[in-house]
């Protein structure tokens, strides 16, 4: 080689050598100057872990550095030989370019060593990463990696060491874990109680919660450990099951079982067994928990009919009063109590209400059978007082009249029928519902009442009709 081409080779290589000498110098000149309070920080990317023994795994050696660039560091890691094992360091979108020490490890000695350096204006900012650790899990016991021999440089002409602290990391073989409580403040029927949940041995961040309560599922975006408070539930036992999303989609999984108890039940004092509607008020009385709201529902074959909602009164006294009118058929009337809180009990003792129709309804007007036949009375009795006043009046010829009184007595003869079949059906129906229940005395009363008017109708029609013919 000739003395021009050994000239440019020196120059060549003459940066990389000052450079490499400027980093020496900066880190002996360190040596006698004071640490400052804050400035520069390594730590461990990610900060806690869950491995199992064998798995292998990566560790980003980062730093912080706020207020003052730097151009050099330098650190120790270190690690239990026998519970860790490293396999490879990549330097790769490193922020430093210059390395006056190559990283280099020892699974012998349980440790990491190296020196870097960046070029002006060198590095200043948060999570610059200084290089990848691979390490494998040898074991299923606590690893902890910590720091030592810390030095970061500032880039100026001193050389002031800026290195603050470094953070100590834990990783673990265990499998993550959710830990369940349900909390219902010392009250078993507390309807909506606490979920406490805690995490241990998650190695990546919670995306989001599942909650699954019987058939309801909820979804709770957190990123921590949980406390949620359960919506209104009634008495019964549960099954519980939650459910721990991480960032990369893993799943972890709890369940428990937990118990929601009735507060006191109502009770029904008053109910009438036999009620007529269209004569009668429903009236339904009882006890409850003082200063709550009573739920009552009527049942026809497990169906609600009708619902009413009534409030107790500071000694839990309740009452219930309805003037609308029911369809004649046999009922369960049961009641329950809510407290202030939404916490219900279970339904009461069963109230078996019979209910009859003393009339024909036309939608939510009742005509009763005796008015009915009264009404019937006085508008065949004006009508036959009517055709007499024409007879009389008008004068026709007794072969007309004979006529049209006989038409008049077959419409009247077949109006009665009508309504008297009605009235049949109707006494039929309740003979049906009341089957195997024998009529109470006033019910025997009204029927041999609705018996004799309907025969008393017949007699005055037939007496008004007679007459009219005598005279004709």
């Amino acid at each position: 080689m000739n003395m021009k081409q050994k000239q440019k080779s020196y120059l060549k290589q003459r940066p990389k050598f000052w450079f490499s000498m400027s980093l020496v110098f900066l880190f002996c000149v360190s040596l006698v100057q004071p640490a400052k309070a804050n400035g520069a920080s390594f730590y461990l990317s990610p900060s806690f872990g869950s491995y199992e023994k064998g798995e292998r795994f990566s560790v980003d050696v980062m730093i912080n550095v706020a207020g003052t660039s730097i151009n050099a560091a330098q650190a120790t890691i270190y690690f239990s030989p026998d519970k860790l094992e490293v396999l490879e360091i990549l330097k790769q979108d490193s922020i430093f370019s210059f390395w006056p020490k190559e990283p280099t490890f020892s699974n012998f000695e349980g440790k990491i060593s190296f020196v870097a350096g960046v070029p002006r204006p060198g590095f200043i900012g948060r999570g610059g990463k200084i290089m990848t650790v691979f390490f494998q899990a040898k074991t299923s016991e606590i690893m902890k990696i910590t720091f030592g021999n810390e030095k970061i440089l500032a880039n100026d002409p001193k050389g002031e060491d800026i290195f603050s602290f470094s953070k100590e990391v834990s990783y673990n073989t265990q499998d993550p874990r959710i830990e369940i409580s349900i909390d219902n403040k010392g009250d078993s029927t507390n309807p909506q109680p606490l979920l406490y949940l805690t995490l241990e041995n998650f190695s990546e961040q919670i995306s989001y919660y599942e909650v699954e309560i019987e058939d309801s599922l909820f979804k709770i975006e957190r990123e921590e450990n949980l406390l949620w408070q359960i919506p209104n539930l009634v008495p019964g036992d549960y099954s519980i099951i939650v459910r721990a999303v991480d960032e990369k989609g893993n799943i972890v999984e709890n369940s428990t079982q937990f118990v929601v108890d009735s507060i006191l039940e109502p009770e029904i004092t008053f109910c009438p067994k036999l009620f007529k509607a269209g004569e009668e008020i429903l009236y339904i009385r009882g006890s409850s928990v003082p200063d709550s709201q009573v739920l009552i529902n009527l049942l026809e074959n497990d169906k609600l009919v009708r619902g009413w909602q009534v409030n107790s009164d500071e000694n839990g006294n309740w009452f219930l009063r309805d003037e609308r009118l029911l369809n004649s058929g046999i009922y369960n009337i049961l009641a329950q109590a809510r407290d202030a809180r939404g916490a219900v009990s279970h339904p009461s003792e069963t109230c078996l209400l019979n209910v009859v129709l003393s009339g024909i309804t036309m939608g939510p007007i009742l005509l009763s059978y005796k008015n009915l036949a009264s009404i019937t009375i006085v508008l065949l009795v004006l009508l036959l007082n009517l055709i007499f006043y024409l007879f009389l009046k008008i004068g026709r010829n007794q072969k007309l009249i004979k006529r049209e009184t006989k038409d008049l007595k077959d419409k009247f003869y077949e109006k009665y029928n009508e309504l008297k079949d009605d009235i049949s059906k109707e006494l039929k129906f309740l003979h049906n519902v009341k089957k195997g229940v024998e009529f109470t005395k006033e019910e025997k009363e009204f029927e041999k009442k609705l018996l004799e008017d309907l025969d008393d109708i017949k007699k005055i029609l037939d007496k008004e009709l007679e007459d009219i013919e005598k005279i004709i």
